[in-house]
């Protein structure tokens, strides 16, 4: 888990330095990367150095045109001189590129690996904090602080800019740096001089560049809390979008994501035209910096003229240092997003640290029928009294009350999400005290009020916790069996069939039967439902009466009929 790694928090490049053995021990990957980027690298130098060849044949043959000593021989002509550089350079440049597919593919690779193994670090904190499912109001437990469009960011977008950081950032820097360091061997081979002058002068403007690169990534993560904004606007606006009709409020609602989005295209132009600026910058600064050198040159501050044949072939070869000039410059942004990402990370990882422990062990224990009592419990949050009742094995026990009462926050203390502020639970005479959430720690299976599904199949959803699980066995005491053969394979929830609300309370019920517990959970479960579903889902309910306990939280009125108990919270 991300909150417990020492090296979360202790910046994005030390979580890279942690992260990359791991990505890279695959025989043959790491060191297939270095050959790759020294060819890489190599064969830019190569192409920096016959390109100055070839300008020099090039302007000695326009000057003379006679057949005197050229580069490769003296009884060669120019015009040959010029044709076999580049036939040389050719050659190079296709063992350069193909150097340059192999050191982008493992760039790519490493880099992928990496943000997955990241996106399962904080899915892991996200669920170790025991938010399954994030309360809708204040009295269901909620805690304000976080939203779901934040965590929803902190899975995709800034997951992505880390990995766009190493990928780009680490490794494209390293990538860079090698092609730089075998050009400045020939650059210092070809004029010494003018390439310590050179240096210098980008090193000055390095070190301003440096400065402007700080605000840049406070810009970055200024741009990443204006989508978090947009996403949620996005999100409301969309489930709600009912409401927003009823309403006749459309253009009101439109009008908010418009408004955001105006913002963030705004905020995300600026900062693309500053990654510019300071990507075409280093272009600037390499011709800057080599008409500096000349200028010296020629002013005589740097001894004896440089020759004129070495003179324009450090010229070019200089020139063509531009691109992992701006190469390394794009790292240094990479990794300045990347930077910001992973501190908005943190922030969601240690805000999750901070509420509650993780969880119990996903093997569930096989619990005997028992009686579930409950012992003068008060809750965290809700304005009922405290609550006793003993459901014996196998009852129906309703659970009515108004809205704001607690009903909610009962259902999650009682599955180890709250802690209660007073009073205890026990099964079968044991007490469950402190116990982590978990099917481990505690005999219940919950059915939540809204039935969220999975992004899966019928059977996926089903065996959510039960590996074994027969979909069809779950769905049998519930009369729903035909779900079997009409979804079969197909996808559900997000991306996939479109599923009714009486399909999901079928699904979500079958789901929690298919787990074994002895005590169900049952959170509103004919909310939204029309009068026949709604009769159906009761019947289906009942029929469970006997086999297993269940706890009915509802403010209606018609699934106190199905009850052998019906427990009314009342006001404090």
């Amino acid at each position: 888990m991300i909150s417990a790694s020492p090296s979360f928090g202790s910046g994005v490049v030390r979580w890279y330095a942690a992260r990359l053995p791991k990505v890279l021990r695959r025989p043959g990957r790491l060191l297939g990367f270095l050959t790759a980027c020294g060819m890489h690298a190599v064969g830019h130098a190569c192409v920096a150095l016959f390109a100055g060849g070839i300008a020099v044949a090039m302007a000695r043959m326009w000057e003379v045109g006679d057949g005197r000593s050229t580069l490769l021989g003296s009884d060669r002509s120019l015009g040959d001189d010029a044709f076999s550089l580049a036939a040389l350079g050719l050659a190079v440049l296709a063992v350069k590129a193909a150097a340059g597919v192999y050191a982008s593919y493992v760039q790519a690779l490493v880099a992928g690996e990496a943000g997955s193994e990241l996106r399962l670090e904080l899915l892991d904190a996200l669920l170790a904090v025991n938010h399954l499912r994030r309360p809708r109001h204040g009295d269901q437990g909620a805690d304000p602080s976080g939203t779901p469009a934040r965590d929803v960011m902190a899975l995709t977008e800034r997951v992505q800019e880390v990995e766009v950081g190493l990928k780009q950032g680490l490794l494209g820097g390293v990538r860079a740096i090698a092609q730089l360091v075998p050009l400045a061997v020939v650059l210092v081979v070809l004029a010494p001089r003018l390439a310590a002058v050179a240096a210098a002068v980008l090193a000055v403007f390095g070190v301003a560049l440096g400065r402007l690169r700080a605000g840049y990534q406070r810009a970055t993560r200024r741009e990443a809390r204006e989508r978090e904004r947009l996403l949620e606007a996005a999100d409301e606006s969309v489930r709600h979008a009912d409401l927003w009709v009823s309403y006749g409020a459309q253009a009101k609602a439109r009008g908010r994501v418009g408004a955001l989005g105006g913002a963030l295209a705004r905020g995300a132009a600026r900062l693309e035209a500053r990654a510019a600026g300071m990507s075409g910058a280093n272009e600037v600064l390499g011709a800057a910096a080599l008409l500096l050198a000349i200028a010296a040159s020629r002013a005589g501050w740097l001894g004896a003229l440089a020759s004129g044949d070495r003179l324009l072939a450090f010229a070019v070869a200089f020139f063509l240092a531009y691109r992992p000039l701006r190469e390394l410059t794009d790292s240094r942004l990479a990794l300045a997003r990347a930077d910001g990402a992973f501190g908005e990370l943190r922030g969601v990882t240690e805000d999750a640290k901070r509420e509650h422990p993780a969880g119990g062990s996903e093997e569930p224990r096989d619990w005997a029928p028992g009686a579930l009592e409950i012992r003068g419990l008060r809750l965290q949050r809700g304005t009922s009294a405290p609550l006793s009742l003993r459901a014996e094995p196998g009852s129906v026990v309703a659970i009515a009350g108004p809205t704001g009462a607690g009903k909610t926050t009962l259902l999650r203390t009682l599955l180890g999400l709250e802690s209660p502020a007073a009073g205890d639970v026990l099964y079968a005479g044991e007490l469950l005290g402190d116990a982590p959430a978990g099917p481990a720690a505690r005999p219940f299976a919950w059915v939540p009020q809204e039935a969220p599904l999975l992004a899966d199949t019928l059977h996926g959803n089903v065996q959510l916790g039960a590996r074994d699980a027969d979909p069809g066995e779950a769905l049998a005491p519930l009369g729903a069996e035909h779900l079997v053969g009409e979804l079969q394979n197909a996808r559900l929830g997000a991306g996939g069939r479109p599923v009714s609300g009486g399909e999901r309370q079928w699904i979500s019920l079958a789901r929690a039967i298919a787990t074994r517990q002895p005590v169900l959970l049952l959170d509103e479960p004919t909310s939204g439902l029309d009068a026949q579903s709604q009769r159906r889902v009761l019947e289906a309910i009942a029929r469970l009466r006997g086999r297993r306990t269940v706890l009915i939280v509802t403010h209606r009125p018609e699934p106190l009929g199905i009850a052998d108990v019906v427990v009314r919270l009342e006001a404090a």
